[in-house]
């Protein structure tokens, strides 16, 4: 019986065990600068896998100022790679996204085998990619949550994050110059004034 169960916690074990792989998750551009009414894509980025390591499943938030922000939508995987968790092209990981005010939480999962993954799976690409709408100027923070991230055989992946902001400036309405007529008009009052009193 007991060693039955130590093979069994040995078996477990790795599960449990977080990878470290020098992960690092991360928004670009880091810092956008737009104005009003403008649309502003990000994208969420995955380096330093490889070395027997894939991703496998991740489940992260985006938090922003619903105040100067507004979420618009989201696509998920890597624009010129595919999606990386989906190298089978089976259609079974139905990422997720799911908003509130203020926050975009994405969940994705790959049904791929382990071997598929760490054999095609690329090193860095492209998680997703959010656009939002610039509706009032001011500063917003986008600030990263990784609430978990796996390998290929779902053992909790270790990942730095980084976050990121967008500066949304008011256009600069141009003063209005007067028409150059009203520009004129006193000064050919005060030529036909002076031409008059020289011939009074």
């Amino acid at each position: 019986m007991c060693k039955t169960l130590f093979l069994y916690v040995i078996l477990l074990f790795p599960l449990s065990m977080p990878v470290y792989a020098g992960n690092v998750v991360s928004i670009n551009p880091v810092e956008t600068q737009l104005g009003l009414g403008e649309i502003v894509g990000i994208t969420l980025d995955i380096a330093g896998l490889g070395n027997g390591v894939a991703l496998g499943s991740f489940d992260l938030s985006i938090d922003f100022d619903p105040a100067l922000l507004q979420f618009n939508h989201v696509v998920f995987g890597d624009p010129l790679l595919g999606d990386q968790l989906d190298l089978a092209k089976q259609g079974q990981n139905l990422p997720s996204v799911t908003t509130t005010v203020g926050s975009v939480s994405l969940i994705e999962f790959s049904w791929d085998d382990s071997f598929v993954l760490l054999g095609q799976q690329a090193n860095s690409f492209t998680l997703a990619s959010l656009y939002f709408t610039a509706i009032s100027s001011g500063i917003s923070p986008l600030n990263l949550s990784l609430h978990s991230l796996a390998d290929s055989e779902a053992n909790y992946l270790v990942a730095d994050n980084g976050n990121g902001s967008v500066s949304i400036h008011a256009p600069i309405n141009a003063v209005p110059e007067p028409a150059a007529i009203w520009l004129l008009i006193p000064g050919l009052a005060l030529l036909m004034f002076k031409r008059r009193n020289l011939h009074g």
